[in-house]
């Protein structure tokens, strides 16, 4: 449970500062790569343990973002565990809707997480799944969708709490 929330908001808002910067870079060392795998990590973890400490708004946890989906057309079975690039159809993107709660999961349970990039210099998304949905297909996300997560949960706020009681006698909370 995170009491205070102001120090892991304002954590987030300092990675979508850092991430942005990524988005000029052009020299990617195994350090660098380690340090944005730990950004985009740390990053979502963070989200996740705000939305479960019920210190950010239901109505934007539950904001949705399309990425690009491409279909999976491996061996289901297969008991390789790294990316193989012909395990998907990567000519032709679907579109795919995950609120940001769902994003979380998916970048903490990843199978795969890879960094895209243009031309193998300028970083613009990533590639991800989780193992859970590595049959289904492996997605692509902008680093903008990214920066704009990061930067709209750490100045998200809530005023209000109310708790409502249902008829059969379960309650629920809404966090605005």
């Amino acid at each position: 449970m995170i009491h205070e929330s102001s120090y892991w908001k304002n954590d987030l808002i300092k990675l979508a500062n850092k991430l942005e910067l990524r988005l000029v870079q052009v020299r990617w060392g195994e350090k660098s790569l380690y340090t944005l795998e730990k950004e985009i990590f740390i990053g979502f973890y963070s989200i996740r343990k705000l939305i479960e400490s019920k210190k950010i708004s239901d109505s934007l946890k539950e904001k949705v973002f399309e990425v690009k989906q491409f279909s999976y057309k491996g061996s289901p079975n297969s008991i390789f565990m790294h990316f193989e690039e012909s395990d998907y159809d990567l000519s032709k993107a679907n579109s795919a809707k995950f609120t940001i709660a769902q994003l979380c999961n998916q970048f903490i349970h990843s199978h795969h997480f890879l960094p895209f990039f243009v031309n193998g210099k300028n970083l613009i998304g990533f590639f991800f799944c989780s193992d859970y949905k590595r049959t289904s297909g492996i997605y692509l996300i902008t680093l903008f969708d990214i920066v704009e997560i990061y930067r709209n949960i750490g100045s998200n706020y809530p005023a209000t709490m109310n708790i409502q009681r249902l008829p059969n006698g379960k309650s629920v909370t809404i966090i605005e």
